[in-house]
């Protein structure tokens, strides 16, 4: 798995290497082709510029002739105009072949005799007025003629070479042209196989942890199966060690019961034969000591009753009920308690119907006995009891709610056994009552609780 994982890394790195290098190639491509293209561009212009100069001084050269010949002063404006057009050309040419040295030292020639022609041209219009023809043939004369041919072979001497250059530089960038084509073929070609065993390393490796994910995906259905499995045997277990519970409970209760009844019964007849005796019938503390007796009797006697009522197989009158009522009702009879100590009830109740098959006296209180024990664990102040009802896999589930000081784990063990509480009133027979009343509907009933997180009651009844 390692070794695929580096595959795939080093066909993206060598995939991401050659592009890079592709793009490099392109880049500098880019600016080797835009400096030929300057070069080029410059021997045109410079080329442009040296017929655009030969112009320039054709024109000077015509309008001084026209001028000596016909005295019109419009001959005197075209040859300013051409003068100063050549000054600016030069000053282009010099600026175009400042990177060229060869070029740079004939462009200075030639301006150099630019410049003296002009000169002698300029003398020559301030010598107009003498037209004798000698002096006109020695400003047009075939010797200064053969001065301004001079100056026509620079132009076009510079104008061969930067031709020559051109031609050149033309060559080398078709040849440039080849050989970056070339380059950028091969980058290409080699960019395209390292995609290509990128894609099929990838490709390769995908399936494999496709097929990966299958397996653990059916291991994953299976743990989940069996953990729901074992979650519901013991939730089974639980049910059957809280019925075992209570069912030894019942038996040690009745046991307890008629070993305790039968000396409580002698105990009280007792009593009330001593009341009868004449020296007792009249002594003060006599009669008060026999009455502590029959009471703390009668105590006894009910607390035996209650234990033996919390714990004993029930006869029940069950009857198709909403389980909402019901909660509703044990709710109203607890709504007392719920406004002393200012409680917020939330419901969150199922919209469908929720029809169970109950003793409704009898589930009446056992929900209560619930509510009860969760306002009792609330503060005065700012607690919450949420009660809600659903329906999930044939079962009517019911959820008390409460955000009080909730139950360590110890607490949670000894819940529901007889004569267990942490209240300092209560005879700690609430739950043991509620939670034989659930199982004998055969239902469940479950706690979750934290430590300073509160506690929720979660009692399960077949749908009808």
């Amino acid at each position: 798995m390692i070794l695929s994982l580096n595959k795939i890394r080093f066909g993206y790195a060598l995939s991401s290497l050659l592009l890079l290098v592709s793009y490099i190639l392109i880049f500098s491509t880019n600016r080797r082709l835009q400096k030929e293209k300057n070069w080029i561009v410059s021997n045109y212009t410079l080329i442009n510029k040296m017929g655009d100069i030969k112009m320039a001084m054709s024109e000077a050269e015509s309008n001084v002739r026209g001028y000596i010949i016909n005295k019109q002063s419009p001959f005197l404006e075209g040859f300013y105009a051409a003068r100063t057009n050549l000054e600016k050309l030069h000053g282009e040419i010099k600026q175009l072949t400042k990177e060229d040295s060869v070029q740079s030292a004939n462009e200075e020639r030639l301006y150099s005799m630019t410049k003296r022609r002009l000169s002698e041209l300029s003398s020559s219009i301030l010598l107009n007025q003498n037209t004798s023809a000698a002096l006109r043939m020695s400003t047009i004369g075939a010797a200064k003629l053969a001065q301004a041919d001079s100056i026509y072979e620079q132009m076009g001497k510079m104008t061969l070479l930067e031709e020559r250059l051109m031609k050149g530089r033309i060559s080398k960038l078709n040849k440039f042209y080849s050989s970056t084509e070339a380059v950028t073929i091969v980058s290409l070609f080699m960019a395209l196989i390292a995609v290509l065993y990128a894609i099929f390393t990838f490709n390769s490796q995908y399936r494999q942890k496709k097929k990966a994910n299958t397996i653990a995906d059916q291991y994953r259905l299976e743990l989940e199966s069996n953990v729901k499995e074992l979650s519901d045997k013991n939730t089974e277990l639980n049910e059957l060690k809280g019925i075992e519970k209570l069912a030894t409970i019942g038996r040690v209760s009745r046991v307890v019961a008629h070993e305790v009844r039968n000396p409580l019964t002698n105990i009280t007849l007792a009593a009330e034969q001593l009341r009868d005796i004449s020296c007792i019938e009249n002594d003060e503390e006599g009669q008060l000591l026999i009455a502590i007796i029959k009471r703390n009797s009668s105590r006894i006697s009910q607390m035996v009753a209650d234990l033996l009522n919390a714990t004993k197989f029930m006869q029940l009158d069950k009857q198709r009920e909403d389980i909402n009522k019901i909660l509703d009702e044990s709710l109203d009879m607890a709504k007392d308690r719920l406004l002393l100590q200012k409680i917020q009830v939330v419901k969150d109740y199922s919209p469908d119907l929720c029809d169970v098959l109950v003793d409704k006296d009898r589930m009446k209180l056992a929900l209560l006995n619930i509510i009860v024990n969760a306002i009792e664990a609330m503060p005065e102040e700012g607690g919450v009891l949420e009660l809600a009802t659903r329906k999930t896999a044939g079962k009517c589930v019911v959820e008390v709610r409460d955000n009080g000081s909730g139950m360590d784990e110890n607490t949670l063990q000894h819940l529901f056994e007889p004569y267990f509480t942490l209240k300092s009133k209560g005879n700690g027979l609430g739950l043991t009552n509620t939670q034989n009343i659930i199982l004998n509907h055969k239902g469940n009933i479950r706690v979750q609780s934290e430590k300073g997180k509160g506690t929720v009651f979660i009692v399960s009844l077949d749908l009808v």
